[in-house]
């Protein structure tokens, strides 16, 4: 988010997020947060009916939801987050949507579950991107998505692709993806195919004979 001019008067709290997220309820609509500014976002234990829009949206800090249930798509497409994303143990019956996401820090969707697709065309994040033990009714789409490697406080954090014990009943597709770490199949479930072409793995050679694929290979 450098050079990006943010008007922090127009930045919304918590409050003010949970308050949209209140109404979106009561009128039976999609939370919308699309194209604002938000100072982070954390919500612990609860149920989004009709699902959240963020498109576009700017997030000064992480983004956290922790064993939350969606009714409705979770769209993230274009967000540019200032911290890590993390969506572990939750539970979208929708698509949950991170196209063109870009996300200065780690993203962990471990053990989540989505019902319907993944769609994470073009996605940029530095740290892991992990959907360990995710189960994901739909595809899953990667293709173009870049995961680099990063250093926080003198901390490093390799860039690697985690789909250790995950179940994607439909295809997985990791085409021209970019990671600088390993990409970690071993367990994984993929029902149709795994398209890993023009993929570039940096650290070593994927092994996909770890991982049960019900369609093609093509790579």
């Amino acid at each position: 988010m450098a050079g990006e001019k943010i008007n922090k008067k127009k930045c919304l709290g918590q409050m003010e997020i949970m308050a949209e997220i209140k109404l979106a309820k009561k009128e039976e609509r999609q939370a919308d947060f699309s194209n604002k500014t938000l100072a982070d976002l954390s919500i612990v234990f609860d149920k989004i009916k009709f699902g959240l829009n963020l498109e576009n949206a700017f997030v000064l800090g992480p983004v956290f939801f922790s064993e939350i249930v969606s009714n409705g798509d979770f769209n993230l497409k274009n967000i540019q987050i200032n911290g890590s994303l993390y969506l572990a143990r939750s539970e979208i019956k929708g698509n949950l949507i991170l196209e063109g996401a870009k996300i200065n820090g780690t993203v962990n969707l471990v053990g989540a579950k989505i019902d319907k697709n993944l769609l994470g065309r073009g996605m940029i994040n530095t740290g892991f991107l992990s959907l360990a033990k995710t189960e994901i009714d739909g595809d899953v789409i990667l293709e173009n998505a870049e995961v680099y490697s990063a250093n926080y406080s003198g901390l490093a954090i390799r860039g690697d692709l985690f789909l250790d014990s995950s179940e994607i009943k439909g295809t997985l597709n990791l085409s021209k993806i970019s990671v600088d770490g390993i990409l970690d199949l071993e367990g994984a479930t993929i029902g149709k195919d795994l398209i890993i072409s023009e993929a570039r793995i940096k650290k070593e050679k994927t092994d996909t004979t770890r991982a049960k694929i019900g369609g093609r290979k093509i790579s």
